[in-house]
């Protein structure tokens, strides 16, 4: 074997001569090398709960003291980004090693659509806690935009009118609300607005709406006549820029739901209010002057563009919905639904479309779909195909009411459409549109299947297809569970612990908890809206529930579902100090069990935790009565906030992890001594963890010390128990992770709320390295920095060739190093992406053989317009270019022209570059 192998795509092989490198700059180099540096079914008995769902997303993540710090999420964001720069080891989880499983065919909650004008082929959509994605064929396929967006809880969007590839979102959920009185119960807020000028490519934050006035964005509005002009409905009222977002002024106080200007008059303009129905402006925004004759808990508003002084009014009040009209352009509203209207919940479903050609027809979403051809007086339910929970109603550009007819629905489901407006037939376009929110997923690790539970989408099934997903069960899933014996049988719930069997591998299933001796606290308040349970990885006939009582059942496997038997193995807690403020946000919550963990190795050994913060063991968990101990106050008390995950670590059986909620610090503990004494896990300084909820936790099997964590704002990994943190660009987003599971010593199962499956290839032996200084020795700094390297996505450093006296180019000449974190290694790579503007240019890499105290060419070629991809792979005595004092690598980058040149300029542009350690 060769001592250096190199590989590159495309291949060259031109050869030139080294421009001399300096002694003197190795010198400086080795100095600074030791600087640190398809719609789901309903179930019958449980049909979906979204207002639910959010409150009980928004209590788990409640401080001690019972709020949400103001500014947490950007704060936690910073955090991040720190983690970025520095770039630590990664616990196996290459850049290369994600892969998206789906679903692709299920979607997920999107509020807004927005249609290209002349091409119509061209949408965008945006998910509640998915991103932006875009379409180039219709529907038919979905991309998504800019994944680690920071703000990715898409609430709204609008298009420039005569700028199409000007795009604005505005991020947070301001439309959940409950229980009545409280704030809004938003689970994850947002960071003001984003504003796009190349179709979503790239997105740029408004620093004018930082702020809590910014949180929840509900409503953008352009001005017809003047798009400088924008109009936008929050959660704190109504504001106006004048110059496309970069001031705002706020010009009514008080919460909005929607806005919108007049079709073609920009003085005129309408404003969806909470509580107080509607207010009109005649000045284009400025002021706002209350409608009379309507008020309701939501308002949505429509102009009829064939008669904009006829306005439409989508009113929700006690969970319903009904239809108002204005025929003065909003001053004044008459109610015209006969009966007590439509189904919605609260403020979160209530959409509004007026035909743009016939004002006396309507389509009404809330729950469901209705039409009215009388101008709202009577509403007949229509597009039954069509996923429940409708959020956007939005007509083709090309709509004539003859031959286009086409509108798209936005819902809980994705995106549909109806080539027919007043037809009833509709289309799912959620091909590859990757947004299902997932409570929990597992995979058995024989077959490939997935089962997994999904907020309003019900239980799914993978068998190998991203696009393929099939139902198993309706309702809101939950968890699931797997027998490690049996491929066939699988385990899920519906909300509030309605447990579940499939015993064909997760194609159907049917009720488990409801047998002749139940699970008496499902159903109700006396269980956590998503139950946690657990299938014995040592006894898959032992299931374990926690509801406000630990439950059990020895026989989850009997020949007949009513023949599998719970028990109480653990009776209620009482609060054992004063229970913070955030336990009673749902009145009896606090005492309910958050999750459950069964030591892999030993059945009797379990804990359980609680919504409260309370950490509960039994080293005895299979007896009849089995004993518990409290152990969360041995020590010091942890945190008082909701317990999200306990890992026992297979590789020490003393040692515990414990996850927490919350946007605190401080959310992993860990354990030594099996839950006598506690310590904190989340790391110190810059390298900690960064202050968000914690919702999974896992433990590599085989690796010691590598554990994962997934937040509110995606994945975060440490090789050595929690001192010290890192994340990546790769992978999931910038999502909530809402478990993490090893499928197998070498694949992790990462299920997120908002992006679908991913599972990841963790190569113990495979680290990638960042360099964590860059020198620039000839050549000039034009563009980027070190954190430019680290990912291959079109940033790049740009280094001009710099003039001598005489106008002739130097070479470009840099320095990277880095530190391994092995002493030795048995193969040592680099790669290298990179392309150089001028023509006639060698490129050449070098690593420093600190054997010899020289620079040792390892790869050279001739430069490349278009980004190459160069990957030097050393198998032969690799540990030369490693210093074994301070583990210290140096790679040397040049580029030369073949002879000296003395006309035009031409610079390197260096995409990204790492090495890779194999142990």
């Amino acid at each position: 074997m060769s001592q250096v192998n190199a590989m590159m795509i495309p291949l060259h092989r031109r050869f030139f001569v080294n421009a001399m490198f300096p002694l003197a700059l190795v010198g400086c180099l080795l100095a600074q090398g030791c600087q640190p540096a398809q719609p789901a079914s309903k179930s019958e008995l449980m049909p979906d709960q979204p207002i639910r769902a959010l409150a009980y997303r928004f209590s788990q993540r409640l401080s001690s003291d019972g709020t949400v710090p103001k500014g947490a999420l950007s704060r936690a964001l910073l955090q991040r980004e720190e983690l970025l720069r520095r770039r630590p080891l990664h616990a196996g989880v290459f850049p290369a090693s994600w892969t998206w499983l789906g679903p692709g065919n299920v979607g997920g909650r999107v509020r807004p659509i927005v249609i290209h004008p002349t091409n119509p082929s061209i949408m965008w959509t945006g998910a509640v806690t998915g991103g932006v994605w875009k379409t180039l064929d219709g529907g038919a396929s979905w991309l998504p935009l800019e994944d680690f967006l920071p703000a990715i809880n898409i609430g709204c969007m609008a298009m420039h009118p005569s700028e199409p590839d000007t795009l604005y979102i505005g991020t947070g959920e301001g439309f959940a609300e409950w229980p009545a009185g409280t704030t809004n119960t938003a689970f994850l807020t947002g960071l003001g607005m984003y504003r796009s000028t190349d179709g979503g490519q790239n997105w740029e934050h408004l620093p004018s709406t930082s702020g809590t006035d910014f949180e929840f964005i509900n409503r953008i509005a352009i001005s017809p006549e003047n798009p400088e002009v924008l109009l936008i409905a929050t959660g704190t009222g109504v504001f106006r820029s004048t110059n496309r977002g970069a001031n705002w002024t706020k010009v009514y106080t008080g919460f909005a739901y929607d806005v919108k200007f007049h079709p073609t008059d920009g003085t005129k303009a309408m404003a969806g209010l909470h509580d107080d129905g509607a207010a009109y402006s005649t000045n284009g925004g400025q002021t706002w002057t209350l409608a009379s004759g309507i008020s309701g808990h939501r308002t949505e508003l429509c102009y009829s563009i064939s008669n904009p002084s006829t306005v439409f009014a989508a009113v929700s009040e006690n969970d319903r919905i009904l239809i108002y009209r204005s025929t003065n352009g909003g001053q004044s509203f008459t109610r015209r639904t006969s009966g007590s209207g439509i189904s919605t919940y609260s403020a979160y479903n209530n959409t509004l479309w007026v035909d743009p050609t016939n004002p006396n027809t309507l389509i009404v979403g809330g729950v469901y779909l209705y039409r009215s051809t009388d101008a709202g007086v009577t509403l007949n339910r229509t597009f039954t195909s069509v996923h429940a929970d409708m959020h956007g109603i939005v007509h083709h550009p090309g709509f004539n009411g003859s031959t286009n007819r086409t509108v798209y629905f936005a819902t809980d489901g994705g995106v549909y459409r109806t080539t027919d407006s007043n037809g009833s037939s509709a289309t799912a376009l959620n091909n590859n549109l990757g947004i299902t929110q997932f409570y929990g997923a597992v995979m058995n690790p024989t077959t490939g299947v997935i089962v997994g539970g999904t907020q309003d989408n019900g239980t799914k099934r993978f068998n190998g297809n991203p696009q393929g997903w099939t139902n198993t069960f309706g309702g809101d899933g939950g968890h699931t569970a797997y027998d490690p014996t049996n491929s066939n049988y699988f385990y899920g719930e519906i909300q509030w612990g309605a447990i579940f069997r499939s015993t064909n591998g997760g194609s159907s299933a049917s009720y488990i908890y409801n047998s002749s001796n139940p699970i008496t606290d499902a159903g109700s308040s006396l269980t956590n809206f998503i139950t946690h349970f657990v299938v014995d990885p040592n006894d898959p006939n032992r299931i374990l529930v926690g509801c406000r009582r630990l439950w059990r059942t020895n026989n989850a496997k009997a020949s007949t579902t009513s023949a599998v038997s719970w028990e109480i193995i653990k009776p209620t807690i009482e609060p054992l100090r004063p229970e913070p403020p955030n336990a009673h946000f749902l009145g009896s919550n606090p005492y309910n069990i958050s999750t459950v963990a069964i030591d892999p190795s030993n059945s009797d050994r379990v804990y359980v935790g609680y919504n409260n913060g309370q950490v509960w063991k039994s080293a005895n968990a299979t007896a009849t009565s089995p004993s518990w101990q409290r152990v969360d106050d041995a020590g010091g008390p942890m945190p008082e906030r909701w317990v999200s995950r306990i890992c026992l670590d297979p590789n020490d059986p003393n040692r515990v992890f414990v996850a927490f909620m919350g946007w605190e610090s401080d959310n992993v503990w860990q354990s030594l001594d099996d839950g006598a004494t506690w310590q904190s896990a989340s790391g110190s300084g810059l390298v900690r963890l960064p202050e968000a909820p914690v919702s999974a936790l896992a433990v590599h099997p085989t690796e010691p010390g590598w554990l994962y964590a997934g937040t509110d704002i995606g994945l975060f990994t440490s090789v050595d128990y929690g001192e010290n943190w890192s994340t990546l660009q790769q992978g999931p987003a910038t999502v909530p992770i809402d478990e993490l599971h090893f499928v197998d010593s070498s694949r992790l199962l990462a299920v997120t709320h908002g992006r679908g499956i991913y599972v990841a290839t963790i190569a113990p032996a495979v680290d990638p390295i960042s360099p964590d200084i860059l020198s620039v020795y000839f050549g000039i700094l034009k563009q980027g920095g070190l954190p430019w390297l680290y990912l291959s996505d079109d940033k790049r450093v740009v280094v001009q060739a710099d003039l001598d006296s005489a106008d002739v180019r130097f070479p470009v000449d840099l320095g990277l190093l880095a530190r391994c974190p092995y002493p030795s290694v048995s193969e040592l790579r680099f790669r290298l992406e990179a392309s150089a503007t001028g023509l006639g240019l060698g490129q050449e890499i070098q690593f420093w053989n600190y054997s010899e105290w020289r620079f040792e060419r390892v790869h050279v070629q001739a430069a490349t317009t278009a980004d190459s991809v160069v990957e030097v792979v050393v198998t032969n005595n690799p540990n030369r270019f490693i210093d074994p004092a301070t583990r210290r690598m140096i790679a040397r980058l040049s580029w030369a022209p073949d002879a000296f040149e003395t006309a035009g300029t031409w610079s390197v542009r260096i995409d990204q570059a790492y090495w890779v350690a194999v142990r």
